[in-house]
């Protein structure tokens, strides 16, 4: 019996060794192939160039944002600069472009280039006032402090220029392949000539359409900034009340996060599986920013094709009394066809009531 145990416990340390020599195979294996990992992520070509800001002292944002935020020179021009690094073992040809602030659908700020801006609300823009290398070429290794010049803001209209600052370049090929990736890099630009006090009074409710759509339809209502001032947080709330039912009516709700200066833009909701009801209709719309609040009404009808068009509140207080003296008629039709039905089951159980009493 004890030579029996002595050899099961021999056995079961022999089973106990082999799966603690696996166990630590599998570790090791596991070390090795996420070393070999971490070295590729840092060897990848995406690294290829790195961009970083040179934020002077007076810069109105700390560096943790990554961003300038500065007051345009009153009379000289003044520079600052960008930091570009070529990481990689070949001659990297640098792109560099001033992007300029449009607002997009529900509020959402974009950078496009200097020839898609739209002029007609932003006659200036912040590229009309930077000056930059377009183009320029990085050895390996090689750092570069890249200029960009700041023209005076004297005699330019007062207010916020939101621009940007683009860095780009192609990545070296790690392989036989034709494909290359570029690599962008898009640093903020605010540029300020002077202080305008702005708020959600300056903005503007433009023209609300109706766009159909296969899956239903969506509503569009125009929000213009006309003013050069840069709006953050604002909510945006937006009723298509109906003159005739609560059950055509329509409710956009929507946070709005950024407003570029003198932009515009839509605040948009899409219908899905419902067909827009013909009628007058009452739109109002409402734009908040903290304790302050801007509201528009406007009345509209949808006509039959499913077009949004301008109308009238007396159209509108038309069709609510015509709609009430519906609702009136239909209401006088049930209490009709109700006290029909009452007077009748009288007249029977008063008749069945006479019947029995003759037979006795």
């Amino acid at each position: 019996m004890d030579f029996q145990a002595s050899s099961t416990m021999k056995n079961d340390w022999q089973a106990l060794r082999l799966v603690l020599i696996g166990v630590l195979g599998l570790a090791l294996m596991n070390m090795f192939t996420f070393t070999n990992l971490v070295s590729a992520t840092v060897s990848n070509s995406q690294q290829a160039l790195m961009v970083a800001p040179v934020l002077p002292s007076d810069n109105h944002v700390g560096k943790g944002a990554g961003y300038f935020d500065l007051d345009l020179p009153k009379s000289e021009r003044r520079t600052i600069t960008v930091q570009a690094y070529n990481a990689s073992a070949q001659i990297l040809k640098v792109n560099a472009e001033i992007l300029d602030a449009q607002t997009g659908a529900n509020g959402v700020v974009s950078y496009v280039k200097a020839t898609q801006a739209n002029r007609k609300y932003l006659p200036i823009a912040g590229s009309d006032l930077v000056k930059i290398d377009r183009q320029f070429e990085l050895k390996p290794g090689e750092t570069r402090q890249l200029p960009i010049v700041l023209k005076p803001g004297k005699g330019q209209p007062r207010g916020t220029y939101l621009s940007a600052i683009r860095l780009s370049a192609l990545a070296p090929s790690t392989t036989d392949t034709s494909v290359q990736n570029r690599i962008a890099y898009t640093l903020g630009l605010v540029l300020h000539n002077g202080h305008v006090a702005g708020s959600v009074s300056n903005l503007r409710m433009g023209q609300t359409s109706l766009v159909q759509k296969r899956s239903g339809f969506q509503l569009r209502s125009q929000v213009q900034n006309p003013k050069r001032i840069f709006l953050k947080d604002v909510s945006a709330k937006i009723n298509l009340t109906s003159a005739t039912s609560r059950f055509f009516s329509l409710t956009v709700t929507r946070e709005l996060p950024r407003i570029a200066p003198q932009t515009v833009f839509d605040v948009t909701r899409l219908i899905t599986g419902q067909k827009s009801v013909a009628g007058e209709y009452k739109l109002t719309s409402r734009l908040k920013q903290g304790k302050q609040v801007r509201e528009d009404t406007r009345y509209v009808k949808i006509t039959g094709s499913g077009e949004l068009v301008t109308s009238s509140a007396t159209a509108y207080q038309i069709a609510q009394r015509k709609w009430l003296w519906v609702k009136l008629v239909i209401v006088l039709v049930v209490l009709l066809l109700i006290s029909f039905f009452i007077y009748r089951h009288v007249r029977r159980s008063k008749g069945g009531d006479a019947v029995e009493s003759t037979d006795r």
